[in-house]
């Protein structure tokens, strides 16, 4: 697990649509903060310049965050969602998820892909295709993994690395069909004509060679 980043959220007593949109041009993000022993949602406001690069990482997901709550006190808690405008990417509000020692999450973790340019299969003219980029398992708060690591050096021509294959940590609970594929090894098309007209010219020779013999006799 990540080492923990603080953070401080401020009180938002405005939370109309239009109060949230004059926080940003002042540098802050609107968010609120939830969890299993809050009856109510607290809404609040983040310096951006304090979530921005943790946001931008691919990596929010899995961090755990020490947070400063409005009335001062402090919990541990996880981005649950982070919502962006569709055009700019600027970030416009975020959702802190509480964590609770002992009370098991689900959570995405990005699966990441090494040994590309040692794969077996990369060398035969093979394309690597990474088909599962984050993996939803259900773990403790104290052992969500960053990531999870696919190392495909060994891969072949054609060969699969299945859900079930993967390095899930000692605890953890898969909330994914073990039978689905993670990364492949594919053959291009360009790959397969090539094959296919390499075996061809093949026959056409042996029955060129054939019918040479016969007629010799």
């Amino acid at each position: 697990m990540s080492e923990n980043i603080s953070i401080t959220m401020e009180e938002r007593s405005e939370t109309r649509k239009g109060a949230c949109k004059k926080l940003r041009p002042a540098g802050f993000t609107p968010c609120v903060f939830y969890g299993p022993e809050y009856v109510q949602s607290i809404p609040g406001k983040v310096r951006t310049a304090e979530v921005v690069k943790l946001v931008n990482s691919g990596r929010w997901e899995t961090a755990a965050i020490d947070i400063a709550l409005p009335d001062g006190k402090r919990e541990m808690c996880l981005i649950r969602e982070v919502q962006r405008d569709i055009l700019n990417d600027d970030i416009l509000h975020i959702d802190f998820m509480q964590l609770v020692k002992g009370r098991r999450i689900s959570v995405n973790v990005p699966v990441h892909v090494t040994g590309r340019e040692a794969c077996a299969g990369v060398k035969q003219g093979g394309v690597v295709d990474h088909i599962l980029r984050e993996i939803p398992l259900e773990v403790l708060p104290g052992q969500i993994p960053d990531s999870i690591e696919i190392d495909i050096s060994t891969l072949g021509l054609g060969a699969h690395v299945f859900v079930r294959d993967l390095p899930i940590p000692e605890g953890a609970t898969l909330l994914l069909d073990e039978g689905e594929i993670a990364v492949s090894v594919i053959i291009p098309r360009g790959v397969i004509e090539a094959e296919a007209a390499e075996e061809e010219k093949e026959v056409e020779v042996l029955a060129k060679g054939k019918a040479k013999a016969e007629k010799e006799e």
